[in-house]
Formats: structure tokens, sequence, C-alpha cells
């Protein structure tokens, strides 16, 4: 009995093997292509990050009581003797009393402003603590001895605003973005004689220069209370004659600059009970890092999350081919208004309320559009990301950025997934099926819909290894393979009187030409980050392959279906452009 059953299983298996009744209808479509290659992290010395300091000390002549000894002024010496002996390393000191700020620091040219540390004599620091004790505010107004917090803020924002677009003016764009890190160390004893908390806690006194930080790696407010008296500080409350408590008002100006440094991303330090003053306790960073490895993430822009099998979105706008038909729009086509929105952001915003129509009609007078995108930026993408830079700007993330918000996930991939680009979402899981939403963008699955059932088909599916120690530039090389990378049924469209086109784009501002029915827009990225930061921004390299197809004819392209990556295909930004280096 037993043997019959066995020999009954054993056909049944056979059975079900060799014959499936789907296969005289449906051919199995081979659409899978691999990525396989090698790539290498940034070396130690191949990204460097200047490091530029701001100390803005208050002046008044409360300071003389609070700081009798001059503590401050050692400190800022003892600081500068500590910072790395780089050329990359900046200063700028800055004192502040009534209206007036003064620079104790000049740049190359001469200017108020950074001053190389490395390249500051010892006769210079010592001009420098002379002038930080002696300081005498020039102006005769009756405020002179006065205190002001928000000028001297204005005139710190302005300071490293202009530093910022001096140094993306002479790195020439993309470059420029720049890994700076500024980190300001804001000093005072007291209040604002005027009060100014309304600026300073509600509104953007501090929180502007905190903004910055979206144009380089990092820009931080640190704030420092400082009161150590000669003569002790009486505990007694005199409400009757109108002194106040003491000590109350102590305690509420160091926490006004405790709140201010919560706003601005920076630390703050309390220096009483004759403790000396120093600076060495903040982090500023380094300037030369070793890099690791935060994600590698490969995806198609043709292919909606999970890539069904007959479902494409040939232009990449973020719909697919069957919903641009429902809403009329042209599939072939990102944008077809041309308004600068692409018809993927109309879409889904209209849905959610905003006044976007994708199928508006230009006017003679260049009304009739959606306004909110001005004409030079319209079907512009500066970063290669995949996002053009009028729905960054509506989105929230950085047109000038591949990586808005440092996860390590390209904007465009996070766009096209419907996770936040400019906001750290990816440890999230909104559909509750165990599986991140960063997982689930690797995989090209969907992040928020149920769609585990189908993981090990349509799955990617990666493998890194690394290739022996780090050389002696601190350069880690891996190898890599992303497999099951599936490609999507996009349209054809004919533009040479019949002949299938490749990809094209004019330079003259006209029509794009279009491709041809089964190409694929395919994302490789590497993001990278510091060892000693991991919450610093991310390094992206990048690689878009546009040249695979779906089987036209029961062939794909390529045949083999392997796509090999090379380090020196990896790029920065956009291909052809001037400021375009390959990556290590």
């Amino acid at each position: 009995m037993v043997a019959v059953s066995a020999v009954a299983i054993v056909a049944a298996c056979t059975d079900a093997y060799l014959y499936d009744e789907r296969r005289d209808e449906l051919v199995p479509v081979d659409r899978a292509v691999s990525f396989v290659g090698n790539f290498c992290t940034v070396g130690a010395n191949e990204v460097t990050r200047p490091i530029k300091l701001v100390v803005a000390m208050d002046a008044s002549q409360s300071m003389v009581v609070s700081d009798p000894d001059g503590t401050r002024a050692t400190a800022l010496i003892e600081l500068i003797e500590n910072l790395p002996n780089d050329p990359e390393v900046h200063i700028a000191v800055v004192l502040f009393a009534g209206s007036t700020t003064a620079f104790l620091t000049r740049d190359a040219l001469g200017q108020d402003g950074f001053a190389q540390v490395s390249s500051m004599t010892d006769t210079q620091k010592q001009n420098l603590t002379r002038a930080l004790l002696n300081f005498r505010n020039p102006d005769n107004s009756p405020n002179r001895d006065s205190t002001d917090f928000v000028k001297p803020l204005a005139d710190i924002y302005s300071l490293i605003n202009s530093d910022i677009a001096k140094s993306r003016l002479a790195q020439g764009g993309a470059q420029a973005l720049a890994q700076a890190r500024y980190s300001v160390i804001f000093l005072s004893d007291g209040k604002p004689s005027n009060d100014q908390d309304d600026e300073l806690l509600q509104g953007d006194a501090v929180v502007r220069i905190r903004q910055l930080k979206d144009l380089v790696e990092d820009v931080r407010v640190n704030t420092v209370h400082v009161f150590n008296p000669t003569q002790p500080v009486s505990s007694v409350c005199n409400l009757e004659d109108g002194g106040g408590c003491p000590l109350l008002i102590i305690n509420q100006n160091a926490d006004r600059l405790e709140q201010m440094a919560q706003l601005g991303g920076g630390n703050f330090r309390d220096f009483r009970n004759n403790e000396p003053i120093n600076f060495l306790d903040f982090s500023f960073g380094q300037v030369r890092r070793a890099f690791i490895v935060k994600e590698l993430v490969a995806s198609n822009f043709n292919a909606p999350p999970r890539s069904p099998m007959d479902v494409a979105d040939s232009d990449g706008d973020g719909l697919t081919d069957e919903e641009e038909a429902e809403e009329g729009t042209d599939p072939l086509r990102v944008d077809t208004d041309g308004d600068g929105f692409s018809d993927g952001v109309e879409v889904r915003f209209a849905r959610q309320g905003v006044d976007f129509d994708p199928n508006q009609v230009p006017l003679p007078d260049g009304g009739g559009l959606d306004p909110g995108c001005p004409p030079n930026l319209r079907a512009v993408d500066v970063d290669c990301d995949g996002v053009l830079d009028c729905d960054e700007q509506f989105i929230g993330t950085n047109a000038n950025i591949v990586d808005s918000d440092r996860d390590g996930v390209p904007d465009g991939v996070e766009w096209r997934g419907g996770t936040q680009g400019s906001s750290n979402d990816l440890d999230e899981d909104p559909d509750n099926d165990g599986l991140s939403s960063r997982a689930e963008l690797r995989l090209h699955t969907h992040p928020v819909e149920l769609d585990t059932a189908v993981l090990s088909l349509d799955g990617y599916r990666y493998s890194m290894e690394a290739l022996g120690p780090p050389d002696e530039s601190g350069r880690q090389c891996y190898s890599f393979r992303v497999d099951n990378v599936l490609l999507a049924p996009t349209l054809v469209e004919f533009t040479d009187a019949g002949v299938d086109a490749g990809v094209g784009i004019p330079t003259d501002g006209g029509l794009p030409v279009v491709r041809g029915g089964g190409y694929n827009d395919l994302w490789l990225s590497v993001a990278m980050i510091p060892a000693d930061d991991p919450t610093a921004r991310t390094i992206t390299r990048f690689y878009r392959y546009q040249s695979a197809r779906y089987p036209i004819g029961g062939i794909k392209s390529p045949v083999d279906g392997v796509i090999p990556v090379t380090p020196e295909d990896f790029l920065i930004t956009c291909p052809g452009r001037p400021d375009t280096p390959s990556s290590p």
C-alpha cells in the first residue's frame, strides 16, 4: 500500500512539472535583467569638507562683570590652537554691542569674514586677544551699551549665505553643494535690552541660519551662557523696590540661549561658578574622513512598484499608461501641458484637492497654465535624479541634491515609490507587511500595499562583497550584483518615417524625441556617508542605463540580461555637464 502511494505521488509531481495548461496560451516572458559590476567608496582625500566657524561674542559693558578675567579670549585662542592645521579650516570672530557688529578677522582679500586658521601667525592671535578684551564700541548713540541679539544673528546669516554663494560660484554648480560645515558659537551673559523673544524663539532669527544647511552639509548654531562675576549674586528677591529676583533672571537668560541652540540644531553650554570658558566640547567635524556605504539601490523608472507584467509608465512620470489614458494626458510626455509640473505630480495632488490640471492649453500671452513654475525651469532636472525641478520645489525636495533627506535613497526613487523624499521616513512600515519602506524601495515593491505574496517573484535581489581591505587612500571597493530587475512593456513611438527611434533630447528647446517601444530607464545608485557622522549628507553616485529593452519579438536587450557596471560609470550629476566627474 505504501509503495502504491509513493508511485502515485511521483506520477502526480511529474505531471505537474511536465505540463502546465497556461503554456498553451501564455508563453513565459523573460524580462529580467541584472546589474553586475564593481564600485568603490570615496577616498579620504577625494572629498574635503571645509570647516568654517563663526564665534560671535557679546561685547557690551556687562561682560566686564560677567567675565572679569577675560577667559572668553583665552577660550578663543585655545580653540584656534586645537583646530586642525589644515587649509580647509576657517574662523570668523564677531563682536556685537548695541547696534554694532564688528569683525576681528579678515578673509584672503582683506575683507570682513573667514580667516584661514593655518595661515594665522602668533602675532595675529595675540592681536585678536587684545582686540577682543579691549573692544570699545565706536557707536556714540544712546544704545551703544545695550544688547541686541537679532542684529548680529542677521549679520551671521548674511556672512554664511554670502560665503556659500562664493563657494558655489568658485566650484561651479553641483559640486558646490558641497560638503562645507558651518558652526556658530554665540556667546552672551544676558538678554537683549529690548524684548526680542518673538524673533529669537518664535521667528526666524535663528531658524533661517539653520535652514542654510539645505545648501551645504550642515549649519549649526551653538550657544554659550557666561556668568562668572567676582561678587556672588544675591538669592533674595526684592519685589518691593523693583529689583526682581537676580537668580531667576540669570536662569531665564540661560534658558533663552538654550532654546536658541535647540532651534539652531546645536549645543548649549553654561559657564557659571567661576568655571573657565572653553569651546573644545563642541563638535565641528573632520575635514578629511573615511566613507562607508549607506545604501545600494536599483530601480526601473518605467515600471511601477512590483513591475506587473502588462503595466508600464512609458514616460516615467509616475503615472501608468492606463492612468494617463484615464486622465487624458500623453503617456509619452512627462509634462503634457508644458507648465513645468509633471503629469504625475499634477494628477496625484489634484486627487488630494490641489488646483492642478495636467491638460491645460497655453494662451498666446503665456497664460492658461498652472502657475508656479518659471518658464526657464520648465522641463529642467538639474540634478538628474528623475524629478523635474519645479516638481521638487512643490513636493519639498531639493532640486540640486539627488538625495534631499540624506536617507540614502534618491528623490526620484522615493517619489515613484510613494515615500517622502523630503523627510526620513524609510524606517516606517505603513502597510504593516513586516517590511520597512526602505526595504520595499530596494525590492521595488510597494511601501503602502500588501504585496509580500509576490515578493519571491517580483522582488529585486542584491548581493555585495568587499574586494579586500581599504586601499592606502581609504577607498573600499566592492563587487555587487542586482538580479531580477524587471522590464516593462513601454509604448512604441515612431519618429523617423517608421524607423524605431532611440533616446534623444534636443538642445533647441523642442519636443523630446521619445524612445521606441520597450525601452526602459533603469537606475542604480550608491549612497555613502562619513564613517564618523552617520547623520551627514550622503554622497550619491548614480548610473542610468536607458538601453534595456522589454522582449520585442521575444528578444530582450541585452540578450544575456547582464548590464555590466564599472566604477567609472557612476556619476555625481548629469552626463555631459562640465561639473560631472565620475566616482573613483
